[in-house]
């Protein structure tokens, strides 16, 4: 076991520390993280539109409250990717040391995304085709473009500060007003910028894509989204927290972008079709990673928070528990993760890595088998209850197994928190001995 725990410091955890500083992986996160009320909307609203409950429906058709809820999610989620490339290269921008000038290349990578969707939609009119030349088409807005967008985020940003550091700028006056000096500084950064891509729109519509976000949906986005729909690849980001957990490296924060990258395309489409009251296409969303196997927080631990309230006889443990129990039930962990601790924690490291994994399993058995239906696509923000985050999700079945998970969660911890409170209790006789003796 030692020598497997000197391997893994030695070379995965250099390698997680680079990643977790990595500055295009956290312009990516943050973005995201500043799009969570913008997705929660559209999220909300579409559940409010369509909750499966027959009374309920007959209601909000009635009272066409059904047709005001599916507003929102038209210009939400549906929008999804128009937000996500500003907000992603405003981010990155400010990473790489041009923070008063993010605003700007937020705004440029706006400006090239939707540079780079070609013009023109196709609908029908009865047996004819009707072509409108000028009209720019919804279907890389959403979910389908969201790869592009965060390509376009990164890469914008970067050749805008390459520039800016080149000097190639205008310079103003000291005179003139900070404001019409910062855009005037721009304009050649973002001339040369529209420049490229109008050249890289050009070459791809000599191709067969037509286009580059037919190519990047193509050659990316569509092979990403096979490789995550494997429950093995999402172990592995699961194996991958804990490890790094276990080390003292925040997991969670490492792994999230690339769940981000993999799996909010497949939520987007779920709750597209929830909303269409369709068949929901994809079994791993990302909400899988908060609902079923980081519930509680990483390694899963409200079983454990149970275990030691309830059966720890060491006052370390039950007091522990008592404090833990009410953060871990929103799904943070940290009074655990460093008041037990689990950190370097070579007792608990079995369970800190299996439980996560298990409740996942169990979760995707269920969910194939039809026991639970796949999770609607709905982003759950941290601080979420749990079964109500089951409700938000999925339902009341998914929250029902989310009181299941808890439950297996305990079976897995219970063992090995009475050989740490067996220890405890004795460290803590000893230490009323030596006072009795004093």
């Amino acid at each position: 076991m030692e020598k497997f725990m000197e391997f893994l410091e030695k070379t995965l955890v250099p390698l997680a520390d680079k990643l977790s500083r990595n500055r295009y992986l956290k312009a990516i996160s943050e973005g995201f993280s500043i799009l969570l009320p913008i997705i929660m909307i559209g999220a909300i609203f579409t559940l409010l539109a369509n909750l499966q409950i027959g009374p309920y429906q007959d209601f909000v058709t009635a009272t066409h409250l059904k047709e005001i809820f599916s507003f929102a999610p038209t210009i939400t989620t549906d929008f999804l990717a128009v937000y996500a490339v500003f907000l992603i290269g405003k981010s990155l921008c400010s990473k790489l040391g041009e923070d008063a000038n993010a605003t700007i290349a937020g705004i440029l990578s706006l400006m090239v995304f939707f540079l780079l969707i070609p013009l023109g939609v196709q609908g029908g009119e009865g047996d004819a085709l009707v072509t409108i030349a000028a009209a720019l088409g919804t279907k890389w807005l959403g979910a389908a473009g969201l790869f592009s967008a965060m390509i376009i985020g990164l890469v914008v940003p970067t050749i805008y500060v390459f520039l800016m550091h080149k000097n190639l700028t205008i310079k103003m006056p000291e005179s003139v007003p900070p404001t019409i000096s910062k855009s005037f500084s721009s304009l050649i950064p973002g001339f040369i910028i529209a420049f490229i891509f109008c050249l890289v729109r050009y070459g791809m519509s000599l191709t067969s894509y037509g286009s580059l976000n037919q190519f990047i949906y193509t050659m990316l986005q569509t092979p990403l989204t096979n490789l995550g729909a494997s429950p093995f690849t999402f172990v592995i980001f699961i194996l991958m927290c804990s490890l790094m957990w276990f080390f003292g490296l925040h997991g969670g924060m490492i792994v999230m972008p690339f769940l981000t990258m993999l799996y909010q395309a497949p939520a987007l489409e779920n709750l597209e079709a929830y909303a269409a009251n369709t068949a929901l296409p994809n079994i791993i969303v990302k909400a899988n990673w908060s609902v079923y196997a980081s519930l509680g927080g990483a390694g899963g631990t409200i079983g454990l928070c149970i275990a030691m309230l309830f059966f720890a006889k060491s006052q370390r443990y039950k007091t522990l528990g008592k404090l833990a129990l009410p953060a871990g039930l929103c799904g943070i962990n940290e009074p655990i993760t460093f008041g037990l601790p689990m950190v370097l924690n070579t007792i608990m490291i079995i369970p800190l890595i299996l439980t996560p994994i298990i409740t996942f399993a169990i979760a995707y058995l269920c969910t194939i088998t039809g026991i639970v239906p796949p999770l609607n696509g709905t982003e759950i923000p941290l601080g979420t209850p749990v079964i109500f985050s089951g409700w938000l999700a999925g339902g009341i079945r998914v929250a029902i197994l989310q009181v299941v998970l808890i439950a297996i969660q305990f079976i897995i911890y219970f063992p090995f928190i009475k050989v740490l409170d067996r220890q405890a209790l004795k460290e803590e006789a000893a230490l009323e001995s030596e006072k009795a003796n004093a």
